[in-house]
């Protein structure tokens, strides 16, 4: 029988995740300290990111054109690539519109589909009908809430954001401790 022999080695670099740990919960706390701007800074982002693609892609594209069969679909999406990512730059309110009309018509058309169903469950005679209706109703004036006032979308996807980078650095710190103090055992 073989036995494998297995070398248990020091952890090298165990600080690393202690200074992602910190970076992470700092911009946890920026983004909840102010979530408009942090929403308009993160857009900005993701912008740059997708032009920065777009314009990679798209000299590669040109680049193999020659016996790529279908190069003109390429084309297509690295140039809808660009005009998202200038769109993005130029006008970051744009995905908070189409943030909200989306979250928006979805929140609609599902409190619809839980009033179908509160309706059919009263004709059947179940009790529960009524919690139904009311999470229907609930649904609805979110909806409402979030086509009428798309800031309270953003404040509520940024509330979420900082909370999970913090969570993340967090558990950074966490790892950075148990790197440690396996370095620290030998």
């Amino acid at each position: 029988m073989n036995q494998e022999v297995t070398e248990i080695r020091k952890p090298q670099y165990w600080w690393m995740p202690l200074l992602f740990g910190v970076a992470f919960i700092l911009i946890g706390f920026w983004i909840l300290r102010s979530p408009e701007e942090s929403f308009e800074k993160i857009t900005k982002f993701i912008g740059i990111i997708i032009l920065i693609s777009g314009t990679i892609q798209l000299f590669f594209t040109i680049k193999n054109r020659r016996g790529t069969p279908g190069w003109g679909f390429q084309l297509a999406g690295d140039l809808f690539d660009l005009a998202v990512g200038t769109a993005l730059l130029v006008n970051p309110s744009l995905l908070l519109k189409l943030i909200t009309l989306f979250v928006g018509i979805w929140l609609i058309v599902n409190s619809i589909s839980i009033f179908m169903k509160a309706a059919e469950a009263r004709k059947d005679e179940k009790r529960f009908w009524m919690w139904e209706f009311a999470l229907a109703v609930f649904l609805m004036l979110l909806a409402v809430a979030f086509l009428w006032h798309p800031m309270l979308l953003v404040i509520s996807i940024a509330v979420w954001t900082g909370l999970a980078f913090i969570i993340l650095g967090l558990f950074r710190i966490v790892l950075t401790l148990r790197l440690r103090s396996l370095r620290n055992k030998e």
